[in-house]
């Protein structure tokens, strides 16, 4: 198993590492070499240990290829060089590749357009997380199969909400995509100027802030996770609407549906397909629907309970770790 990054890179845990035990489970040996070492927080190994340490993965990584006996070389999102995918198929060896963001698409990077469809090529499967990813592979002549990024609906689950707690909006995310708040903050700060509310943000930049509303910020924090996201009523996912974002897996809504959240969203990419309007949570396209619709979660109680209850049960029967294992096991088997 060869993965974009550690135990901190949120991509490589979910659709990859977190899938070791259950191969183990089924009787296969794994190994598992990713990209780059976990990150250290202290700045001096940072800027020292750590490109070294780079240097030894990337190493290990290219001596597992040319040496080691595998059955198997599952490749979640990297790029391996064309020369050593070539060496993998003349050894008979079988690539499958994993990938759920545009890998393709960057204007800094224009060669990744290549290597992406390098990858897809050579591969003898490939597994995404969307329709807007799998017209990627067709156009590169590969049928993909979509895999959603599973949920760990064992570890993140409903929280009993306190009584003294006021009405809670929350958002999960990563510092980069933080600026996408900014397509709610008129919204929530229209809605605060009527109605009593907290708005937390998990992983956003420090510096983020949204004036005239009562606002948490929280560093993301894997053990502080499930914590954090129980003390949400009501999850958000804005997203604004361009060739990248169409491609991206959703996770953060099946985090709240597995945590009985209802969710609100932005009509973008796979959005439509996880949400089931006025069943699990709604979407929401402009600056009034976000606020009609926020307004109505927080002055009903009982529709926040409902649709919670029904995203918990779309994550577990749809979306969990066990269902995507599954699926990942029975194309496998077919190689």
């Amino acid at each position: 198993m060869l993965t974009d990054g550690n135990l901190d890179n949120a991509s490589a845990r979910i659709r990859a590492i977190q899938y070791i035990p259950f191969f183990e489970a089924q009787g296969y040996r794994v190994a598992h070499i990713p990209r780059i070492p976990k990150k250290p927080a202290n700045p001096f190994l940072k800027f020292t240990i750590f490109p070294v340490l780079k240097r030894w993965y990337y190493l290990k990584m290219t001596l597992a290829i040319l040496f080691g006996k595998w059955d198997i070389v599952f490749v979640q999102r990297i790029f391996v060089r064309k020369n050593l995918l070539k060496i993998l198929v003349n050894r008979s060896i079988k690539i499958i590749y994993d990938f759920d963001d545009a890998i393709y698409i960057n204007t800094k990077q224009p060669k990744n357009h290549s290597k992406a469809s390098d990858m897809v090529r050579f591969a003898t499967k490939v597994i995404v997380s969307t329709n807007y990813l799998a017209e990627f592979c067709l156009s590169c002549g590969q049928n993909p199969v979509i895999i959603t990024s599973p949920v760990e609906t064992e570890r993140i689950r409903p929280f009993e909400k306190s009584k003294d707690q006021p009405v809670t909006i929350g958002w999960i995310g990563s510092l980069w995509t933080s600026g996408f708040l900014e397509l709610v903050e008129k919204p929530l700060q229209k809605l605060a100027e009527k109605y009593s509310f907290l708005f937390i943000t998990v992983g956003a930049s420090p510096e983020y802030k949204i004036k005239g509303i009562n606002h948490i910020s929280k560093t993301w924090v894997f053990e502080e996770e499930n914590k954090d996201i129980g003390k949400m009523d009501i999850g958000i996912m804005p997203l604004p609407d361009t060739e990248w974002t169409k491609m991206k897996g959703g996770y953060k809504l099946l985090q709240y549906m597995s945590a009985g959240i209802p969710c609100v969203a932005s009509p973008v990419g796979i959005n439509q397909s996880i949400i089931r309007p006025g069943e699990n949570g709604y979407l929401a396209s402009n600056n009034d629907e976000w606020y009609l619709i926020l307004e109505k979660l927080i002055v009903d109680c009982s529709l926040r309970t409902r649709l919670g209850s029904n995203g918990r049960k779309d994550a577990v029967q749809l979306y969990s770790r066990e269902v995507c294992f599954e699926k990942i096991m029975s194309i496998i088997k077919s190689t």
